[in-house]
């Protein structure tokens, strides 16, 4: 892949139980991965929009 192609990861909530709520991070080509331990949709959405997807992404390789 070059370098200038984008990876758009996709990500979807999913509330396992009552205080139980995970991503599922999917990309073209590769196996879903569940980032898990979050007790609220409130928690899960603060991740989403804040630092915590960009350092995930970053850690996985997906951005810089």
């Amino acid at each position: 892949m070059s370098k200038s192609a984008k990876i758009r990861v996709t990500f979807k909530i999913k509330q396992i139980a009552e205080d139980d709520w995970q991503f599922e991070a999917s990309y073209p080509g590769a196996e879903i991965r569940y980032i898990k331990g979050f007790k609220s949709k409130a928690e899960a959405d603060e991740w989403l929009n804040g630092t915590g997807r960009i350092d995930w992404l970053r850690s996985q390789g997906y951005a810089k």
